[in-house]
């Protein structure tokens, strides 16, 4: 009796082992985008951002407006879990690993540089990934074309209209016959933004001279090429975009105009002018993408979503064309585009 006992509570607790081996213990996938939220917990967005930069935040802060708009509100439904990478590519798997403890259902990448490292860094493939602040996501690699996103990307591109950037030049000063602008060749939409530029001048009329800059430390060294061009150009280049002030500086010892890809160099003294896309249009595109995708929408059947004509900002800044010697033509006395 008592060896039928143990050989029938031997089986009892096999089959008990079999049922629990028959149950998955949770994985990290089914506890981020697949798994079923609690009633009444918010909704867990990741941020993961270059670095804290005016521009970047621009573009963040205007994807959670447009979030909010479409009902996820933060503090409310949804909470976000924000990291950056300080400027630094080798603290990027860090930034992430932070980003995915909080189990998020969507990834918001900010830049190219960022959304490259995302794909690596973010090993979960249930976890969908929206990117912003990308030029061109297909020579970086996130998406196969523009009309399509890929198994894990879409998002919104921050690409500029160069042919309107330099039509708004060429109005703005009168007569000028180049300009130049500042690249780091280490950088893909760097490499991109040149390339249109190129092809944008030449449908313009206009000497296109671009001057490579390899490290912050170089842009004042650098800059000093860019002397007799007509205007000078700044791009969305991270590395750039990161010393302004120098750049700035430099063109101005020179007497040289400068135009900005982004809307608040020039509120900071930085640029005589600018024609740029709003950063929280960029933001607000991302967010649409990333609304589709948490509806249930495939990344594959998104197209990238690019600005569009209403999302550029003209402003223009008397006290800047005084201190290089220039006035503002009468073409835009009326434009309500001025600064000062």
């Amino acid at each position: 009796m008592r060896g039928r006992s143990r050989r029938r509570a031997a089986v009892a607790a096999l089959a008990l082992l079999a049922g629990v081996a028959s149950v998955p213990f949770p994985t990290f996938a089914q506890s981020s985008a697949q798994a079923a939220v609690p009633a009444g917990a918010p909704l867990t967005i990741g941020i993961a951002n270059l670095g804290p930069h005016p521009s970047l935040a621009m573009t963040i802060q205007g994807f959670k407006d447009e979030m909010a708009k479409e009902g996820y509100v933060d503090g409310k439904n949804v909470t976000y879990a924000y990291s950056d990478a300080n400027f630094t590519q080798a603290l990027m798997p860090q930034m992430f690993s932070q980003i995915m403890a909080k189990r998020p259902a969507l990834v918001l990448t900010v830049t190219t540089s960022v959304s490259q490292v995302a794909r690596s860094a973010v090993t979960d493939p249930h976890v969908p990934l929206v990117f912003t602040e990308v030029t061109d996501p297909v020579a970086a690699g996130l998406t196969p074309d523009w009309k399509h996103g890929s198994d894990r990307f879409t998002g919104s591109s921050d690409l500029q209209d160069f042919d309107a950037v330099l039509a708004f030049a060429k109005k703005l000063l009168p007569g000028v016959k180049s300009f130049g602008a500042l690249y780091n060749p280490g950088e893909a939409n760097d490499v991109v933004t040149t390339h249109a530029l190129e092809a944008a001048a030449k449908r313009a009329g206009l000497v296109f001279k671009p001057v490579s800059v390899d490290s912050v430390n170089d842009i004042t060294q650098r800059a000093q090429m860019l002397d007799g061009v007509g205007f000078v150009y700044i791009t969305g280049s991270n590395l750039v975009q990161s010393a302004i002030p120098a750049v700035a500086a430099s063109m101005q010892r020179m007497k040289i105009p400068v135009i900005s890809s982004e809307t608040e160099a020039i509120k900071k003294g930085m640029a005589t002018a600018s024609y740029a896309v709003s950063l929280q249009s960029v933001g607000a595109n991302a967010a649409r993408q990333a609304v589709r995708v948490l509806k249930g929408e495939k990344t594959t059947a998104l197209p990238v979503l690019t600005p569009a004509k209403s999302d550029y900002v003209t402003q223009i800044s008397r006290s800047q064309f005084a201190k290089i010697g220039l006035s503002v033509p009468k073409s835009f006395e009326d434009c309500q585009c001025f600064i000062d």
